[in-house]
């Protein structure tokens, strides 16, 4: 009898295959690893109830002994029969409770004119009336966040969906979409080469519809309190102003006055320019504005706007601040923009080609460094640009798709050393990512998992990381146990090794007991299993599931020549898991 240690060193490994990566964890979902320990991911709660999307000031009336309503707008609402809504903030009238209908989807039925709709509720009305305003909300898909402090110390938090812009400020929501904004255009398509390799025939056009390929991001940033941004497809330079001439928060974004137009994105400096990327519609143009004055564009010898070209080929589509520079990322690599001072008051040069960010949602800042996915590997830049290799490389490019790759976006998690990135996996039509990676930067290790979310910010203005998913919910993640997360189901933190084996796995191995190392609440807190085999290819036999006593072993009996681990953790409370060791015996070569 001996005591043997089998649990793999921190990180799961998905490069090569799972027998190539014996005595490693291979596969794993809502975990984490933090100082070589392995341990669940904090669960997420929703940040309001309702999601985010278009809002539409509206009333309802009742008709005796109809389940049939009629919501009537403030103004033409667009919208078509089938498009799915919330409601929000109803009272209880003609006997519909507001239980019924708050916080409740529904479907348009039909359309009577621009400012009506139609849905049916379960409960009949028992009386003919007309509710007080609330809000309809029509979803939309969040594609980019941002947060700041106001000067009266609230929180703001921005989030561009592809309709438009939400903004909470005072724990209220605002819909502040600029008038006349061009929203996302996802271009849809079929062609040649479209869909996946290897469907259909060589030479012939796709049957396939909906091939999407997502495209956009927004650029937010503030300037002082004020919001500002751009997006895009509709290319001018946005503000949105907290506290207006008025006192108040303005009703609407509005184009920044004398700014360009065709723009790809913006940036504020450090020295208070503000700067726009691709302006006047040249890809290579970077111009900014004066200091303090986000109004003036034309350079003169009384102020410090400006422009200058790209010190590379390609187009310019997005900006980091990232100590006193800032990081420019083009469509073949990065430029460093950097402040020189009068006449020029910028320079540029070529920091990095061939590293081009998938997309520009995928580039990550953790204060000492940014990070980023290129179209086959990582990278990293703290002054200089390096390659990242990663161990979980395959599982994402074999995965991704180019069709949408535009989608993916990173994350940081500043309380656990982590960066996420998030990309889709699935349909053609799925833009929304529904995988992550994560890498542990302090611990260098990595591990992959499901989740549907769409945008992402950091604690700090916010005691917890928001999250987004696909249907404009907004969630605080590592908020508590995974227990009651939205959306989590029946789910379970695991984590899966790949072959173990004793000595050099040429004899069969007799395990008689199992001896857990976990720190927790209350025991037990995991769940072993094994599939067991007597060689690489042979047939798979199940053991288990064992979890511990107060002691922390229990008995097992089964014999295999190499054997494969699966850990999995309770939803109700935290855990770590450290050393396990089996008690085993080795008996012959057959």
């Amino acid at each position: 009898m001996a005591l043997v240690e089998v649990t793999p060193p921190a990180g799961i490994v998905k490069n090569g295959t799972d027998y190539a990566n014996k005595n490693r964890f291979v596969d794993g979902d809502l975990v984490r690893f933090e100082n070589g320990y392995l341990k669940p991911l904090g669960g997420w709660t929703k940040f309001r109830n309702n999601p985010l999307g278009t809002f539409f000031s509206a009333t309802i009336t009742t008709t005796n002994g109809s389940n049939t309503i009629t919501a009537t707008t403030s103004v033409a609402h667009g919208l078509t029969v089938g498009t799915s809504f919330v409601i929000e903030n109803y009272t209880a009238t003609g006997g519909i409770p507001g239980t019924e209908l708050n916080a409740q989807t529904f479907s348009i039925a039909s359309v009577p004119s621009t400012t009506t709709l139609t849905f049916t509720t379960s409960t009949s009305a028992t009386s003919s009336a007309t509710s007080s305003a609330f809000r309809i909300i029509i979803p939309s898909v969040p594609i980019g966040m941002y947060s700041y402090n106001a000067n009266n110390g609230e929180e703001i938090l921005a989030v561009g969906t592809r309709a438009g812009v939400n903004v909470f400020y005072e724990d209220t929501w605002y819909d502040i979409t600029p008038a006349g904004f061009v929203a996302d255009d996802v271009i849809t398509s079929v062609g040649y080469g479209a869909y996946h390799y290897g469907v259909e025939d060589w030479g012939d056009a796709r049957s396939q519809s909906q091939i999407q390929f997502d495209t956009k991001s927004f650029s937010f940033d503030n300037y002082g309190e004020h919001l500002v941004f751009c997006f895009p497809s509709d290319g001018k330079l946005y503000q949105w102003r907290p506290n207006s001439n008025t006192g108040v928060p303005d009703t609407i974004a509005t184009q920044i006055p004398n700014s360009p137009t065709g723009c790809q994105g913006l940036v504020v400096s450090n020295e208070r320019h503000l700067i726009a990327l691709g302006s006047l519609g040249d890809p290579r143009r970077i111009a900014w504005s004066d200091r303090e004055d986000n109004t003036t564009w034309t350079a003169s010898a009384r102020n410090t706007a400006g422009n200058l070209q790209l010190a590379s080929g390609g187009k310019a589509n997005f900006a980091y601040r990232f100590g006193r520079d800032i990081i420019v990322f083009t469509d073949i690599g990065i430029n460093k923009l950097y402040y020189v001072g009068s006449p020029f008051v910028y320079g540029i040069e070529d920091a990095g080609i061939n590293c081009k960010a998938i997309s520009p949602r995928c580039i990550v800042s953790s204060g000492g460094f940014l990070s980023w996915i290129s179209e086959n590997s990582f990278f990293t830049y703290n002054g200089q640009l390096r390659e990242l290799k990663s161990d979980v490389h395959d599982f994402i490019f074999d995965n991704i798709q180019a069709n949408t790759q535009q989608a993916t976006f990173g994350a940081h998690n500043i309380d656990f050393n982590e960066i996420w990135w998030f990309f889709p996996v699935g349909e053609v039509t799925q833009l929304s990512p529904n995988r992550y990676i994560i890498w542990n930067y302090l611990d260098n290790v990595w591990s992959i998992g499901e989740l549907d979310r769409g945008a992402w910010i950091d604690q700090g203005v916010f005691k917890n990381p928001l999250a987004t998913d696909s249907g404009g919910f907004i969630y605080e993640h590592d908020k508590r146990p995974l227990l009651n997360s939205p959306g989590l189901g029946s789910r379970k933190p695991f984590c899966r090794t790949g072959p173990l084996e004793i000595g050099s796995g040429d004899r069969v191995a007799q395990i008689n007991q199992i001896l857990s190392d976990e720190e927790t609440t209350n025991l037990p807190a995991i769940t072993l299993s094994f599939t067991g085999r007597f060689n690489p290819l042979g047939a798979e036999t199940d053991f288990g599931s064992f979890n511990f006593n107060a002691s922390g072993y229990t008995d097992a009996r089964f014999s295999a020549r190499q054997i494969q681990m699966k850990i999995e953790g309770d939803v109700t409370q935290d855990f770590q898991v450290g050393k396990i060791r089996l008690d085993v015996k080795a008996r012959g070569r057959r």
